[in-house]
């Protein structure tokens, strides 16, 4: 099995003694790669070799494109070619067992070569790789292929620009640097909590609260209660709709629906808008209600053409809860964090 190292050009370090090295392979050069193991995978790597007998045990002083086969089973590549102190490597490749000129493998759409070579640039230049190479110096820039992001070497790690700069991240950014980081969403901006990013600004979610009673728990049974609820920054705008059917229980005492994100505690209570309605009675208009710090809302209504007629909604009042009563309900609140 063979295969070709092509042109090119690279600096390559030795001990500090040495320094470096501006090596030019100038033609082609095939490599043979050896036939596979009979039972195990091994891991080969072709290296850039600057021979140089005043430092190490070659005898020579030339430059040269190395293969070395690594050990069968051992699941990693050769550490430093066999001679020479000034190297580079190239590419490491995975020969399965078994490979041979005879029944080679899909060396690329296999995955199997794997391309170690760290591109370097002027100071101040933009690096064009994505190599696992660390950075030359911290405020190094490169533009990363693989993920289509510019980035920022910190001096530890590679950053995505927009991150180094507090600025709104590519959508393509699939795990956020920082905790609070923002990046354009499908549908709006997201923001990464530290593990996971967030919905879109002002992306709507569903919610299904939980219905509870004061006194003795209700039950949907056979009705629907769904609600849909989005934010921006803390502002949080909550829709929703109770509809009892067949089998539902109204529990007993004064309903409450849970909230998608608890309230902000401002020592203000926060309202919007809500409505019951009973089939073959009336439509009875009234407020959800919001507490300081509170997690769930309640619901007051009007109860009969008095001014001074309101009442909390429950299993009895403005009416009998019965099938085909109806809650909705419309709020726009602070949340707490």
């Amino acid at each position: 099995m063979t295969g070709t190292i092509s042109i090119g050009r690279a600096v390559v370090q030795g001990t500090p003694g040495q320094g470096t090295y501006d090596l030019v392979v100038t033609a082609p050069e095939t490599i043979t790669i050896a036939n596979g193991h009979a039972s195990q995978t091994r891991y080969d790597t072709v290296w850039l070799v600057a021979y140089d007998k005043l430092y190490d045990t070659s005898g020579q002083t030339l430059a040269a494109v190395v293969y070395q086969q690594g050990t069968p089973g051992s699941g990693v590549p050769p550490t430093a070619p066999t001679t020479g102190t000034a190297y580079m490597r190239l590419w490491d490749i995975q020969v399965p067992s078994g490979a041979s000129a005879g029944s080679p493998p899909n060396w690329v759409g296999g995955g199997l070569l794997t391309d170690r070579r760290v591109f370097s640039v002027s100071l101040g230049g933009i690096h064009p790789g994505s190599d696992a190479g660390a950075g030359a110096y911290g405020g190094q820039y490169r533009d990363n292929a693989a993920t289509g992001a510019m980035e920022r070497w910190d001096g530890t790690s590679w950053v995505p620009w927009s991150s180094a700069l507090r600025g709104i991240a590519p959508g393509t950014l699939t795990t956020g640097s920082y905790t609070g980081q923002w990046r354009d969403g499908a549908i709006g901006l997201q923001r990464w909590s530290g593990s996971a990013w967030g919905p879109g600004l002002g992306e709507w979610q569903t919610y299904v609260p939980t219905w509870t009673a004061s006194v003795t728990a209700p039950g949907v049974g056979g009705g629907s209660l769904t609600s849909r609820w989005c934010r921006v920054g803390r502002m949080i705008t909550w829709v929703g709709s109770l509809i009892l059917g067949a089998g539902s229980n109204g529990g007993t005492g004064l309903w409450s629906m849970s909230l998608p994100v608890q309230a902000a505690n401002t020592g203000v209570l926060q309202t919007g808008t809500c409505d019951y309605v009973a089939a073959g009675d009336n439509e009875y208009l009234g407020l959800v209600q919001i507490g300081p710090g509170a997690t769930t809302a309640g619901f007051v209504v009007k109860t009969t053409a008095n001014a001074q007629s309101t009442g909390g909604v429950s299993n009895t009042i403005p009416v009998a809860a019965s099938v085909n009563t109806r809650l909705h309900w419309a709020v726009t609140y602070e949340a707490a964090s």
